[in-house]
């Protein structure tokens, strides 16, 4: 069967992804991981595109019913824009196919910021190559049927392995700077997995290793410098760390799990723990004077 474009097209901007890496200039490092995403992206087209029925139909951003000759209704592609990431990631979910979607959409937010911010650090991209590494050893043989190792050409596959190498010894240095931090789970679990607010590196350290109070932490990132306390780091990364479950909650009619802190004033008190993991704020038991009602959150 021929090589379809798309597949080549994808394989070809991962390979100039890795060259533009490899010359580390800050202009080649923005080009870098723009042809890295492209690449993956195109990936997931191709697999989009193979499930078609016809006419590779699921590629398509907008589809509109129609009558054939013979009266029957079949689907046709308009416009001339093919899905983004996040309609990438609904249609995978609706054809009950398994994709990574945070590592998917953790590799395109260092795109996206890539794409508004000069970059000069190879720190700062060597994390979404890392990534980058793992999205295609899961899903090229899961469902494009092939080995990306033997997909993509030598020197730049055994690129991409010793960047992950390095990232992934960077990551465990991290995390051990904090393996010790008390407090609830979710509130490591949202450093580890959005890393920087400002560059989304996940190379995040705690500043004192030996403090084992995460409302004391000081976070530090290794890709960009950027440093700040537990409350203005979890301030800013928690609404994406709950995104998920916040669409959840208001496409099912329920409640958000994330509401502002009425002490710090973050977005990040969680109702499944009952604290705010910015600043450790608890809600303590209230009623009301008048009717004895329990005070909830807005009422404090």
């Amino acid at each position: 069967m021929a090589e379809h474009p798309i597949y080549r097209n994808a394989l070809n901007a991962i390979q100039v992804g890795v060259e533009d890496f490899n010359d580390r200039s800050p202009p080649r490092l923005s080009s870098a991981v723009r042809n890295l995403t492209a690449g993956i992206l195109l990936l997931c087209k191709e697999k989009l595109r193979r499930l078609s029925p016809e006419d590779e139909i699921l590629i398509w951003k907008q589809i509109s019913p129609s009558l054939d000759d013979d009266g029957k209704v079949v689907f046709e592609g308009s416009g001339k824009t093919t899905v983004d990431v996040s309609e990438i990631i609904s249609r995978f979910k609706s054809l009950d196919i398994e994709l990574d979607a945070s590592l998917l959409q953790r590799i395109t937010g260092v795109r996206n910021r890539v794409e508004h911010h000069h970059v000069e650090d190879v720190g700062q991209i060597r994390g979404a190559f890392a990534d980058g590494l793992l999205f295609l050893s899961k899903f090229m043989p899961k469902h494009l049927d092939v080995d990306p190792q033997d997909e993509i050409e030598e020197d730049a596959w055994s690129l991409l392995v010793e960047e992950k190498e390095v990232e992934d010894r960077l990551r465990d240095e991290c995390r051990a700077s904090y393996a010790q931090i008390g407090g609830p789970k979710p509130l490591t679990d949202a450093i580890e997995r959005e890393g920087c607010p400002e560059c989304s590196s996940q190379l995040i350290r705690q500043t004192q290793p030996n403090n084992t109070n995460p409302f004391d932490a000081c976070w530090a990132c290794r890709a960009c410098g950027h440093t700040g306390s537990n409350q203005e780091w979890l301030g800013r990364i928690l609404p994406s760390f709950f995104a998920g479950a916040s669409f959840l909650a208001a496409k099912d009619g329920g409640p958000d799990p994330l509401d502002t802190c009425p002490d710090c004033n973050e977005e990040a008190y969680v109702y499944e723990e009952e604290m705010c993991l910015a600043c450790g704020f608890k809600l303590k038991p209230r009623e009301c004077a008048v009717c004895s009602v329990p005070l909830g959150l807005d009422e404090y």
